[in-house]
């Protein structure tokens, strides 16, 4: 299953996602050439668009929604925003099988152009009705987002992490991401308190499910079909949920994954495949995968709760979709 098949499930929300590339493509166009280049780089590298079409969904759920095409384009450059950080905090070459913005044009220009495109979303949203709320949530988003990778900075090869210390991460990474932009879909769309949280609350557990399925598909997947090396998480020292479940067991191997780890994996990829394989002779993807469906099993229950519109099959499909998807 694809993003393409969910949204030829919805005619409406495929023709808005549609619209927001196109909307993306000209609004990124900007008149200093450098920062341009930078913004459509990560734009055409690709990417699900996974956040923006959930937050058309949750729009398409009300006869009333305003200005869904730019809120849904804002939330997209947040999102890209990320990912230039994120890269240059990992020193990441590829990304999507393609050179990353900070390779090809150094982290300084590419930690501004990050900035940039950042700062223009927010002044985007400030001009839509309810700006100044939605300014506020996205407000918060960001800082919350930058404690979460602040964290994960300070946590590096931390082989006494927690399931809390991994949680406080891809809460603040991830999940608030999702739920804002099903937040900011019914906020636009004039939705009570009570449906404006609901959806928010599906955002999260879709969010929480969707950055825990990235951390199984970064242990299980090919360097060919990640388009970069396989475990390249667990060589950067970030504990994720099937490191962190496996640890906290006693097995004979224990100690041998101790040690990988907190030596950095000096003796380079080999190293790396041989602490994943302890790993998944361990139960840690299994067991990764159990809390990953406790998760998308909330999110599909709250979705089971919303009215029978044409939005619901996409939200369903969608929840589905973050646990079969590939990279």
């Amino acid at each position: 299953m694809s993003m393409a098949y969910i949204l030829k499930t919805n005619k409406e929300v495929q023709r808005e996602c549609a619209n927001v590339e196109k909307y993306l493509d000209e609004f990124l166009a900007f008149e200093h050439k450098d920062i341009a280049e930078g913004a459509l780089h990560t734009l055409h590298a690709g990417g699900k668009r996974l956040r923006p079409a959930i937050l058309i969904m949750t729009a398409s759920f009300y006869d009333n929604a305003k200005n869904v095409v730019p809120l849904a384009a804002a939330m997209e450059i947040v999102h890209m925003s990320s990912l230039i950080h994120d890269d240059i905090i990992d020193q990441s070459p590829t990304r999507r099988g393609q050179a990353t913005l900070f390779k090809q044009i150094g982290a300084y220009r590419a930690l501004h152009s990050g900035d940039y495109i950042l700062s223009k979303a927010l002044q985007m949203v400030n001009d839509l009705p309810h700006g100044q709320e939605m300014m506020q949530i996205l407000g918060n988003l960001s800082c919350e987002m930058c404690y979460g990778e602040v964290e994960q900075i300070n946590s590096m090869y931390d082989v006494k992490q927690t399931l809390e210390d991994y949680y406080y991460r891809i809460n603040r990474k991830t999940a608030l991401l999702f739920a804002a932009c099903c937040q900011l879909g019914a906020l636009a769309s004039e939705a009570s308190a009570e449906e404006i949280q609901t959806f928010y609350d599906i955002g999260y557990n879709m969010g929480m499910a969707f950055q825990i399925k990235d951390d199984i598909l970064d242990m299980e997947m090919s360097a060919k079909d990640l388009g970069k090396p396989a475990g390249n998480d667990l060589a950067q020292g970030i504990m994720t949920l099937p490191t962190i479940l496996v640890l906290a067991k006693d097995f004979p191997e224990r100690l041998r994954l101790l040690e990988l780890i907190e030596n950095k994996f000096a003796g380079g990829q080999s190293e790396v495949e041989e602490a994943l394989a302890i790993i998944k002779e361990n139960n840690g993807i299994i067991e990764a995968n159990d809390y990953c469906n406790r998760y998308i099993d909330e999110a599909k229950r709250l979705i089971e709760q919303l009215p029978e519109k044409k939005g619901k099959k996409g939200f369903v499909l969608s929840a589905k979709y973050v646990i079969e998807r590939g990279f």
